[in-house]
């Protein structure tokens, strides 16, 4: 039989537990249930606890919990005794007036690249037009220049340059007064000075006129003068864009483009 008292095996007819002492009774004929110090019961079940279930979404829940205590915590920060939420408002307030600052000074410098400022401090349109004076130390008197290039090129076989432009200068000297004069950078516009030439012109959209020229003394055959230098000055004044057709020595009537707005003219 087994101690009714600590559960060891003692013998049937025994009164007293050889084991811990206790004197046995009729209840003490059944084996009791294992306790946790009968070892040998323990090994016999061999029990263990099952094995959990793992929880794919309680990860994930967790993770996001972590999210939003970190968030409400960075939000909290700020003056004391205001409350997460006000501080959370604060902050994305701050982050959205430094969006808006930023492009504030992306547009500023935009307008700024794209302008160019004049002597009184306003913006204007890149000027296209050059100016220049010299002194004339012999005359007395000084001598004024303006000149701007033709925006397109003109092509010429060989011997010339491939890519030809044309000069345009509104000049006053004086030894000679006031002139325009065409120059081509390649070419030859073969104009004598005897007995001149003509071309074409066209202010604007206005209509095609006819345009005469006088070559130059020293029978260079790169530049031409204007006649009505005056005249074709005061349209220049007036417009933004000029074409000028000229012959050109084996290279048939070519046409030449300028930007011509914003001509600074009162000699």
């Amino acid at each position: 039989m087994y101690c009714g008292q600590c559960g060891k095996q003692i013998d049937e007819d025994s009164r007293f537990c050889r084991f811990c002492g206790a004197t046995q009774s009729l209840l003490a004929a059944e084996p009791p249930l294992a306790t946790e110090t009968d070892d040998e019961q323990l090994a016999e079940h061999s029990w263990a606890p099952p094995p959990k279930k793992s929880d794919g979404n309680g990860k994930t829940l967790g993770i996001i919990a972590a999210i939003v205590l970190a968030i409400i915590a960075i939000a909290s920060l700020g003056e004391p005794g205001t409350s997460p939420a006000s501080n959370g408002t604060a902050v994305s307030d701050m982050l959205a007036d430094n969006m808006e600052m930023q492009a504030d000074n992306m547009d500023a410098m935009a307008d700024a690249t794209s302008t160019t400022p004049t002597a009184d401090g306003s913006a204007s349109k890149a000027d296209t037009w050059s100016y220049t004076t010299d002194e004339d130390k012999v005359r007395g008197g000084k001598s004024y220049f303006a000149t701007t290039t033709s925006t397109n090129t003109v092509h010429q076989d060989p011997p010339y340059d491939s890519d030809t432009t044309m000069r345009l200068t509104v000049r006053r000297m004086p030894s000679s007064g006031t002139d325009v004069v065409l120059t081509i950078s390649s070419g030859q516009m073969m104009c004598p000075s005897y007995e001149g030439c003509s071309g074409t012109v066209r202010f604007d959209n206005g209509p095609a006129r006819r345009i005469t020229f006088n070559g130059p003394a020293d029978s260079s055959s790169d530049t031409i003068f204007v006649i009505g230098a005056k005249s074709f000055i005061g349209n220049l004044k007036k417009a933004k864009k000029v074409i000028i057709e000229k012959t050109l020595y084996e290279a048939g009537n070519p046409q030449f483009e300028f930007d011509v707005s914003g001509l600074k003219w009162e000699h």
